[in-house]
């Protein structure tokens, strides 16, 4: 049976930080109540002419050293993010011109927060059906780009960055599984209403801002995380008890201690 493994990691940050004590300066919160809600201390920010493609080109650089890999040695690009730098061509065709990468298969992946899972999902199947040997996985977004930053129900929770990893075909067990869900009926707890269909007319909307049902969000979340467990540790024949680490997204104790 042939799994993918993980073989190499990278990752990016932007060097200006935005701290909790920066945002009670300008916002109705206080670091603890920020900490306590989402375990965030800090987010970085990228600058204004710092795209999704530059801060996923570092992070994917970084990844490939790691895995001692060369740009030829890559056979598939799959990039996950919400905040692509043009409409097309993909974010991930310019990535890969710019890494140098073969004319290998480069695709966006818009799932939002969930985006890095579902791009790993896909670079997992291809590899494991055979068709390809290693692939790139990369997951950005520069999210700052569309806060309203007087909007203290979002500005404390995003940020920009990048990650990446490499994954090559193996005999030994690498990825044991993914699991991708969705859930369309909840799409106006969270989301940005500007678009192409809609003519980008961020001008109706008090510019391009990401808008957010808190508490909502958090209700699914807790419900759903806690179902995903489960239902991967079924797929996988193991037990809670079989855990080391559990690491969801956001360091959220509230979030991930919850039905688990």
């Amino acid at each position: 049976m042939t799994y993918s493994k993980i073989i190499g990691t990278g990752s990016y940050l932007p060097e200006k930080v935005v701290t909790n004590a920066d945002l009670e300066k300008i916002l109705d919160t206080t670091d603890q109540w920020i900490r306590e809600r989402t375990g965030i201390c800090e987010r970085r920010v990228s600058r204004a002419d710092e795209t999704s493609g530059d801060m996923a080109i570092i992070a994917a650089q970084r990844a490939m050293e790691a895995a001692g890999v060369e740009p030829e040695d890559i056979g598939l690009l799959v990039l996950g993010t919400t905040t692509p730098d043009l409409v097309f061509p993909s974010t991930a065709c310019l990535v890969q011109a710019r890494l140098g990468l073969p004319d290998c298969g480069a695709m966006d992946v818009n799932a939002a927060c969930s985006g890095f899972m579902y791009a790993l999902s896909v670079a997992d199947k291809y590899v494991r059906c055979g068709d390809v040997k290693k692939a790139l996985v990369i997951g950005v977004d520069k999210l700052t780009a569309m806060l309203d930053w007087n909007d203290r129900g979002t500005a404390v929770l995003f940020g920009d960055g990048a990650g990446a990893v490499v994954i090559e075909a193996s005999d030994e067990p690498g990825i044991l599984s993914t699991h991708i869900h969705s859930a369309g009926r909840h799409s106006d707890l969270l989301y940005a209403d500007v678009g192409v269909g809609k003519g980008f007319k961020a001008e109706e909307h008090g510019g391009v801002c990401i808008k957010m049902k808190g508490n909502e969000v958090f209700k699914v979340a807790v419900r759903t995380l806690g179902r995903i467990v489960d239902e991967t540790l079924a797929h996988n024949n193991m037990d809670k008890s079989d855990l080391d680490w559990l690491i969801p997204h956001q360091a959220n104790h509230r979030l991930s201690l919850i039905h688990i």
